[in-house]
């Protein structure tokens, strides 16, 4: 019995088909493939791919790790901080434009993924010094 392979665009099987009496239509396309490629393809799915002519390793690409992301409840940041703290940030804070003034008061938590976390950061460190400030920002 013969066997036969469809392809991807970068060489995956896509579909195998077995030619004998009984099944004797193969799509156009397909490629003739031995019993051991077939077996390579089937015992290592995902790791294996046709490359001129030939079952070939795959090693898929390690994903990039998603950065982690801190999120820091407003409440806790304001509990964390001394009331001295507190009244330096806050005339920190009086000398940056309305908007960015109104998105720090109303905000529920402070997220390092948004566009004003580097602020916050920097605003935390000029004013405590870095270990403080990351005493202050880390998360839960």
């Amino acid at each position: 019995m013969s066997k036969f392979a469809m392809f991807d665009e970068s060489g995956f099987p896509t579909a195998f088909y077995w030619q004998d009496n009984h099944t004797p239509e193969v799509p156009v396309g397909a490629i003739e493939i031995t019993d051991e490629q077939w077996l390579e393809f089937i015992d290592n799915t995902g790791f294996r791919k046709w490359e001129n002519g030939r079952v070939v390793e795959y090693e898929p690409p390690t994903p990039e790790p998603q950065p982690v992301v801190t999120i820091l409840p407003a409440v806790t940041l304001w509990e964390r901080l001394t009331e001295a703290e507190a009244d330096q940030v806050n005339e920190a804070m009086a000398t940056q434009p309305f908007r960015t003034r109104k998105i720090f008061e109303t905000a529920a938590t402070f997220r390092s993924d948004h566009e004003l976390w580097p602020l916050l950061e920097q605003i935390a460190n000029q004013l405590f010094g870095e270990a403080r400030a990351s005493e202050i920002l880390s998360g839960e």
